[in-house]
């Protein structure tokens, strides 16, 4: 089956799970969702891999996630995207309230580097509006200036430079715009949350990881 360069998909039989196809780099399952409970389900199912995974004598391993945010004019932070892998969470905080205890607890667990663009914006807001701490942050445009040459290199070679640039062309700041407050996001807004998690992540996994 073909796909758009970026396309969004509802899974069947569910009202809060789409598939977000982007590009040639991945297919990203992705929970979009104003409830508490599911926030705290996609955190422990990943934290459950992720113990799995790293079950072994050495000891875990530092993982990347992405990190944004959307802001509201009136609340903030209205809405959380976090990428970790293949996996996308958009949470819609400013629908449900609060952040969950899992949620919280995982942006504090210091084996997680949480990465995004303009992160330390994002993270002071979060201890504003919800007094949620982030333990360990990387802001991507810090490094593109420290290690510019081998990151421009690692891009070409990776074929992440362009597909970066085709993002920037569509994203459309129309979309930025849009109501992040809505009750149910827009498959555009779903597509862009997702793609500004996923990004940071893979950029950030694939040159520095």
């Amino acid at each position: 089956m073909n796909h758009p360069p970026i396309g969004v998909e509802r899974l069947r039989y569910t009202e809060t799970e789409f598939i977000v196809h982007i590009f040639h780099l991945a297919h990203i399952t992705t929970v979009v969702t104003a409830s508490a409970a599911e926030a705290s389900m996609w955190v422990n199912d990943f934290l459950s891999a992720y113990n799995n995974d790293n079950n072994h004598d050495e000891g875990p391993t530092r993982f990347l996630v992405g990190l944004d945010a959307k802001w509201s004019p009136d609340y903030g932070i209205a809405v959380l995207q976090l990428c970790v892998d293949r996996r996308c969470l958009i949470f819609q905080i400013v629908r449900c309230g609060a952040i969950p205890d899992a949620l919280s607890d995982f942006l504090c667990d210091t084996r997680f580097t949480f990465t995004g663009v303009r992160i330390h914006d994002n993270v002071r807001r979060l201890i504003l509006d919800y007094d949620v701490s982030v333990a360990n942050v990387m802001d991507l445009r810090t490094l593109f200036v420290v290690e510019r040459e081998r990151v421009r290199l690692r891009l070409k070679e990776l074929g992440l430079g362009t597909a970066i640039l085709m993002w920037r062309a569509r994203n459309l700041r129309s979309v930025e715009l849009e109501n992040w407050e809505a009750e149910r996001l827009s498959m555009d807004q779903i597509r862009y949350g997702c793609m500004d998690a996923f990004l940071p992540f893979e950029v950030a996994r694939r040159v520095f990881g």
